[in-house]
């Protein structure tokens, strides 16, 4: 099975690409993850000064993911260009250089921009401090002062169409190669109820939210990104599996971008996701990961064509149904029962809303 891919340029030996986190933040932390054989790595967030981050700074959520409040790197830009980018490079991988202006300049951004390109980066990933408003003018100064693949990592803080694709048709027009979507969401609050005090050590006890609360995020605006932009798209948000890599790739994803699983169940899941990914394209008869690239937009677009489906009742498969009992537990017209031993749908109370399909371990329900 051909596990690589091409992004802007940049030949990578699988989609999977290590996230700018606290398991790129400096050469220690980057060769932990570089045995597990990432497509690429991209360094903790390069400024022109070194971030002092509030301490605490991360929070596991059950269920949910991670809250942090990190800043950019704590290393030193002489740091990365001196022993960091190229320590890295020795290591045989290929390094994006996540830099960013802590004024909003974009010729700060340019000046960082050829600092990591004679330390020997492959690419560049400019990001902003989770307001994109300057990102396209501090993109065009990075590419024009690098030459590299320049990707552009995006926040949303509107959760809207329009202020998307705008967004992401200016960062094009400003010459990205790539758009990585996105960041992290936010603010966002946890609260210590045994002491009432914030979990965080942020001033106001905020945080950002990663991990699998937000992959849907990171599906919807990729997909609505390829269609109506046409710009190659990272994904990044919330991926933990190879199933989640398989389905960024089907909403038109050319790579993703990993940080929270990794961090939440060590470092060899990257390598997990790496021989899952192998494995599932093997088992379903797939050369190659381009084949299955934006599979699923062609449906979507469909859909919009024809309309909302409209199913009727889910039909119960009786060789499939263990009678567990969690669809009868979920249903919220109480539609469902189990008689001797199988699930049965009762068709008049039945809404068809779906969560007794979803809820299934077994898929025994379905349309």
């Amino acid at each position: 099975m051909e596990l690589g891919v091409e992004v802007a340029g940049l030949r990578l030996r699988n989609p999977v690409i290590i996230a700018s986190c606290p398991l790129t933040a400096d050469l220690r932390t980057i060769e932990r993850v570089a045995q597990q054989g990432p497509g690429a790595v991209v360094t903790k967030t390069i400024a022109t000064r070194p971030a002092r981050p509030p301490r605490p700074n991360m929070y596991r959520l059950s269920g949910l993911g991670l809250l942090n409040c990190e800043d950019w790197s704590e290393r030193s830009l002489s740091y990365w260009v001196e022993e960091g980018i190229p320590g890295a490079k020795k290591m045989g991988l290929k390094v994006i250089a996540s830099i960013v202006s802590l004024s909003g300049s974009a010729d700060e951004v340019g000046e960082l921009a050829e600092a990591v390109t004679g330390a020997g980066a492959d690419a560049i990933e400019v990001t902003c401090l989770y307001d994109p408003r300057d990102l396209p003018d501090q993109v065009k100064e990075a590419k024009s002062r690098s030459g590299l693949p320049t990707f552009a990592k995006i926040s949303i803080p509107v959760l809207m169409d329009e202020y998307v694709t705008e967004i992401a048709s200016r960062l094009m027009r400003a010459g990205a190669d790539a758009v990585v979507i996105s960041d992290t969401y936010g603010p966002a609050l946890h609260v210590d109820v045994a002491t009432g005090e914030p979990v965080l050590g942020k001033a106001n006890g905020s945080g950002r939210l990663s991990g699998p609360a937000i992959k849907p995020f990171t599906m919807y605006f990729t997909a609505l990104v390829t269609r109506r932009v046409g710009v190659p798209v990272v994904a990044c948000g919330g991926i933990s599996n190879a199933k989640d890599v398989v389905e960024a790739l089907l909403v038109g994803a050319w790579a993703v971008e990993i940080c929270t699983a990794p961090l939440l169940r060590g470092v060899d899941v990257i390598g997990k996701i790496i021989r899952e990914l192998d494995s599932f394209l093997e088992s379903n008869g797939i050369r190659s990961v381009s084949e299955i690239r934006g599979a699923a937009l062609e449906r979507i677009k469909r859909r919009e064509e024809i309309g909302p489906l409209r199913y009727g009742p889910p039909r119960v498969d009786g060789e499939r149904c263990t009678g567990c009992g969690l669809c009868e537990k979920v249903c919220p017209r109480g539609a469902i029962t189990i008689v001797n031993g199988k699930a049965v749908v009762d068709v008049t109370h039945c809404a068809a809303c779906g969560l007794c399909v979803s809820t299934c371990p077994v898929r025994a329900l379905g349309w």
